[in-house]
């Protein structure tokens, strides 16, 4: 991926969970509290265990979408 290319925001709450899991299993998984985040972050029945989570990223994603924000 490049750093302009765009993605949905279901795929990019996908890959949040997907690199929050890869560091808590580079970390060998010691942290509970990483651990419950990500149980709650899990996809059920097309949406997310905790609708409260999700509905804190869309917040967080309006936020960032509301900002001028440089590439890296």
């Amino acid at each position: 991926m490049q750093p302009n290319d765009t993605i949905t925001l279901a795929e990019a709450y996908d890959a949040m969970r997907i690199f929050v899991e890869a560091v808590w299993r580079r970390l060998e998984r010691p942290q509970e509290e990483i651990a419950f985040l990500l149980a709650g972050l899990k996809w059920v029945d097309g949406a997310p265990v905790d609708q409260a989570m999700w509905q804190d990223w869309l917040a967080a994603a309006q936020s960032v979408k509301e900002e001028t924000v440089e590439p890296p």
